[in-house]
């Protein structure tokens, strides 16, 4: 029976070819659609290599200064605050912290081969929290870093561009030129990754000069941010606390300006938008859906309301195929179950078209809706509960559009669909 609804189908598909092709492309397009929003805000949430670990990582990405009770903006950490307030935390696994990528010049010795490269201060336990892949050689250490030693690990565009090969490990490079010795060389990682990103990272004592706290408040504020590794997500709130009062602790001290942390997010908080500075108010999916859903909802009624009415006309020139149907013993179900299956398969059709049309929509519109720089991988694309969540949506689709209209022509009396009244 089913293989006489597809055969009819595909036959309806070549008699009406205008109405199937509206049919199929207002499908797609909403499918699509909303394809590229869900997997958008998926590649910002969900983990990939190296941020491996964003669902239990958290970020301090700057602190409040107030003196004498005034509010006195924000700023990154300084080094003193990071030691004092984060590194003895006990919740955690890990504790890290990092200098914001600067662009300075890295060239080879003699001037050769000069490249721009966003370089990125960090300590020992950057590369734990983080899992980058390494081409050759490895990090450095923490005796390296307490050694202050220049060097460096580069990525491999990087190695490529400067030395024409990946196995740079041991070489001399030359950056703001000063006489660096690449330790490693890591595979390069997507912009994506906003918090591990760069093309080189140095030991922060490599530079302690550039690095150096605010001395004009009380060295509260300088150059750092601070990743924390938790063990679960489940701690978020127990690590929150902990930050509480090991800043109540720092501030005791009793001087003049006082330290407000007030900006501890997780990768959920920064991708709702939960950044910002003057509030640190941290936002969930309940505002997120609150602010998302009319726009779905919106992509998914266009294309049935489109659908509803070429069903409505399609299912109208069959008035007496389905009369005369009645007429030898078809019963409103068989008829119903019919109609429906019969467009499933347009529907269908259009959400595969649609699922198609949404990697290839994020390949060419990366640089509008991610970054132009950011690497789209397959893993990132690739969802299965995404894609059977799209089909899903095909078949809801198929409901709404068809249903209405084929309960109301089955419903009808067999003389007035003969006549075609």
């Amino acid at each position: 029976m089913y293989k006489i609804y597809l055969k009819q189908a595909l036959a309806m598909l070549k008699e009406n070819k205008l109405l199937a092709l509206i049919s199929i492309l207002g499908t797609a397009l909403a499918i699509c659609l909303i394809m590229v929003m869900v997997i958008t805000y998926q590649v910002r949430v969900e983990n990939y290599s190296p941020e491996d670990n964003r669902d239990r990582t958290m970020y301090v990405r700057w602190g409040g200064r107030t003196y004498k009770g005034e509010q006195y903006g924000n700023g990154y950490l300084s080094l003193r605050t990071v030691k004092a307030c984060f590194l003895p935390l006990k919740t955690p696994e890990a504790v890290s912290f990092i200098s914001p990528c600067r662009s300075l010049l890295a060239s080879l010795p003699g001037g050769k081969e000069k490249k721009d490269c966003l370089m990125m201060f960090t300590d020992d336990v950057f590369w734990k929290v983080f899992n980058f892949e390494f081409i050759s050689g490895s990090p450095y250490t923490k005796e390296e870093v307490s050694s202050g030693i220049k060097k460096v690990v580069i990525s491999e565009s990087t190695a490529r561009r400067l030395y024409g090969t990946a196995d740079a490990a041991g070489k001399t490079i030359m950056i703001a030129y000063k006489p660096y010795t690449v330790g490693g060389v890591v595979k390069d990682i997507s912009t994506i990754a906003k918090a591990a990103y760069a093309e080189a990272w140095i030991p922060y004592t490599a530079s302690a000069a550039d690095l150096s706290d605010d001395s004009w408040a009380e060295n509260i504020t300088g150059w750092f941010q601070v990743i924390i590794l938790a063990r679960s997500a489940s701690d978020f709130e127990s690590i929150r606390t902990e930050i509480k009062q090991a800043v109540s602790r720092y501030n005791a001290a009793g001087r003049e300006f006082v330290l407000g942390m007030n900006f501890v997010f997780s990768r959920l908080d920064l991708a709702l938008g939960s950044n910002d500075m003057n509030g640190g108010i941290r936002k969930g999916w309940k505002e997120y859906l609150t602010k998302t859903a009319p726009l779905l909802l919106f992509l998914l009624l266009v294309p049935t309301l489109n659908l509803t009415g070429v069903v409505q006309s399609s299912v109208q020139k069959r008035r007496s195929e389905m009369g005369l149907r009645k007429a030898f013993g078809a019963t409103k179900g068989r008829l119903l179950v019919q109609v429906l299956c019969e467009n499933l398969i347009i529907t269908l059709i259009g959400g595969l078209i649609g699922i198609v049309l949404s990697v290839v929509m994020l390949q060419l519109g990366k640089s509008f809706l991610l970054t132009k720089e950011t690497a789209v991988t397959f893993e990132m694309l690739f969802k299965p509960v995404l894609f059977a969540a799209a089909l899903f949506f095909t078949l809801l689709l198929n409901l709404l559009s068809a249903g209405l209209p084929a309960i109301r022509i089955a419903r009808e009396q067999i003389v007035d669909a003969l006549n075609n009244k």
